[in-house]
């Protein structure tokens, strides 16, 4: 794939390690001479110097033919007209860095259709969207997101759940939920009605987000409760985090050193409980408790997440959940016990790669097998559009666990539902039908 990334700075630098790595043909357009200089040293990307919004630098990397041109500056504006100008001059496809979250949170208007991008990503959302689903499923061992609202989950089914030893048919999974596979033995099969959940199945969900609980409740162990979370910092991902977990399932202290931005954050996130307070000061950790917490989150600097983490590790909290931009502080929080960290780069080159490759297939490990993991558009000729779901019959059988609606966002099909040419989905199958499923969907070889 011929990729242009617009900015070769921390993003945008990740983004083309990660993709030249993976066989893309990748160009960087970057304005700071030492920036390229060191990009052109490390990387094994063309370089093209200069300002990425300026219509020759464009032609000069290769727009016209491009598949995609990539924004990633650290300018909202700048990576807007970036993608309008590409779209302009025929690039096939477009993506904007935007760090505003008025150009996400607007429902009045769409700006991706205005400026004519094909998607508009956030690094501190697509963070806090990893964040929040490790934390509404602490014990979940797979975790996969889709589109905008979809989760995939794998956990073991309860003997205690109201679904064991029930077959499908008899369990009234939530609105807006699928089980995808089932697991029993090593052997992985794709469920169907007369399926009977066994203790200890490992099953694999699809749910949207705020159906994922609930069918985790009825299939897993009993539901957490009102689960108390602590959040260092008030950044845009800490932001962002808030508001993807919500009020219904989770008690959120925000803790915010600074008074004016403290008192700014509880006008934004009335659910929230905002302290002007810092919680790695041990006083205010023992004053407020915060060992009972059933999270600790820090999204400070990673000087500052260092310390308040490692206090809150050795003070007893189950799970400790920096934030990290350098790697180098890694081995320093292993050895105080924290080995899962997040990084807003690895989550935004995460989702950079979802858009560049949504058609292809991916072998998803699951239970002794492997199953076939299928994002893709759907074209013309694809045999189940234009009709419900329930009278599509596939063979060999293929699960379509969720689907995108126009505006980017997803959803669990149900038998009822029709889907439409152009639209992503994500289907499962077994590992040796991908010229059988390339069929199906009607997906050009080449995508």
């Amino acid at each position: 794939m011929d990729v242009i990334i617009c900015g070769g700075g921390s993003i945008g630098g990740s983004a083309a390690q990660v993709l030249a790595n993976a066989g893309d043909a990748v160009t960087v357009i970057e304005s700071d001479d030492q920036q390229a200089d060191d990009l052109a040293e490390h990387l094994d990307v063309a370089i093209v110097h200069g300002v990425a919004s300026a219509s020759h630098v464009l032609r000069q990397a290769g727009v016209a033919t491009a598949d995609a041109v990539i924004a990633t500056t650290a300018s909202d504006e700048v990576n807007l007209v970036c993608c309008a100008l590409a779209r302009a001059l025929g690039a096939s496809r477009t993506m904007a860095r935007v760090d505003h979250s008025g150009l996400l949170r607007d429902s009045d208007l769409d700006y991706a259709s205005l400026f004519g991008v094909s998607r508009l990503f956030s690094p501190d959302r697509a963070l806090a969207r990893t964040m929040a689903a490790r934390l509404r499923n602490p014990e979940a061992s797979a975790i996969e997101q889709f589109g905008g609202g979809i989760e995939m989950q794998q956990f073991a089914v309860d003997p205690a759940s109201d679904a064991c030893g029930e077959r499908l048919r008899d369990v009234q999974m939530p609105a807006g939920t699928r089980l995808a596979a089932v697991c029993r033995d090593g052997h992985t099969q794709l469920p169907t009605a007369q399926t009977r959940l066994c203790a200890g199945d490992e099953v694999l969900l699809v749910a949207q987000q705020d159906a994922m609980d609930a069918a985790h409740a009825l299939l897993g162990s009993p539901s957490l409760g009102r689960r108390q979370i602590a959040i260092y910092g008030s950044a845009p991902s800490a932001m962002w985090l808030c508001r993807a977990l919500g009020p219904a399932a989770f008690d959120i202290r925000v803790f915010e050193p600074d008074h004016d931005r403290a008192t700014w954050v509880s006008e934004q996130l009335d659910f929230v409980t905002v302290l002007c307070a810092d919680p790695a000061k041990p006083e205010v950790f023992d004053d407020e408790h915060l060992e009972q917490v059933d999270a600790f989150i820090s999204t400070c600097s990673d000087e500052q997440n260092l310390l308040a983490c490692g206090h809150a590790a050795r003070m007893g909290v189950h799970h400790v959940l920096p934030v990290l931009h350098r790697n180098e502080f890694a081995p320093l929080l292993e050895k105080l016990g924290i080995t899962e960290t997040f990084n807003p780069q690895t989550a935004a080159v995460r989702e950079i790669r979802r858009f560049l490759h949504a058609t292809t297939f991916e072998p998803l490990q699951f239970g002794g097998d492997g199953l076939l993991l299928m994002r893709a558009p759907l074209g013309d000729n694809a045999t189940m559009c234009g009709v419900p779901l329930r009278d599509v019959h596939m063979h060999p059988p293929v699960v379509i666990v969720a689907a995108e609606r126009s505006d980017g966002t997803a959803f669990v099909p149900g038998p009822d539902s029709v889907l439409v040419p152009g639209r992503r989905v994500l289907a499962i199958s077994t590992t040796d039908t991908e010229d059988h499923l390339r069929q199906l969907f009607d997906i050009r070889a080449t995508s």
